[in-house]
């Protein structure tokens, strides 16, 4: 069951609708819609309280295939401010490994210098000139993979 599907489950077992869903967790029918149909996937700070309103994990909802017998969990706190942080590291074991292989800081003057180049030339926020970043990488990732294919 993809992540789509266990969303719809998990929704539909509470019985919620798109909109109902959408008003607890603050965002658009049309967000919980994309979330569902696999178009876009709920950002971390949303994964939570996702998770926590569906009354299902957040180690459920990210894994594609429960099938495996190995389970992970992923760390889920909440701040101060109410929201949440997960331990992408314990899904991701990278994470925790690639600041010894890579060199981080000839990388973060990169990324650095691309985010505040959009940010002054386009006037764009921080958030906005994340979420662009993160779009134009998810870009280059499925143009890699067609290659790859």
């Amino acid at each position: 069951m993809n992540r789509g599907e266990k969303i719809a489950k998990a929704r539909r077992e509470m019985n919620l609708t798109q909109d109902q869903l959408a008003e607890m967790l603050e965002v658009t029918r049309q967000t919980i819609s994309k979330w569902e149909s696999n178009l876009a996937y709920p950002e971390s700070v949303k994964l939570g309280k996702l998770a926590e309103v569906l009354n299902v994990t957040c180690d459920y909802l990210l894994r594609e295939n429960q099938a495996t017998s190995t389970s992970t969990s992923i760390e889920v706190t909440m701040n101060n401010s109410g929201n949440y942080t997960l331990d992408w590291s314990k899904l991701y074991p990278i994470l925790n490994e690639y600041q010894n292989m890579i060199d981080c800081p000839h990388y973060f003057e990169k990324i650095y210098g691309m985010v505040k180049e959009i940010m002054v030339k386009y006037k764009y926020s921080s958030e906005d000139t994340f979420l662009i970043l993160k779009d134009l990488l998810y870009q280059i990732y499925l143009q890699m993979e067609k290659k790859v294919q």
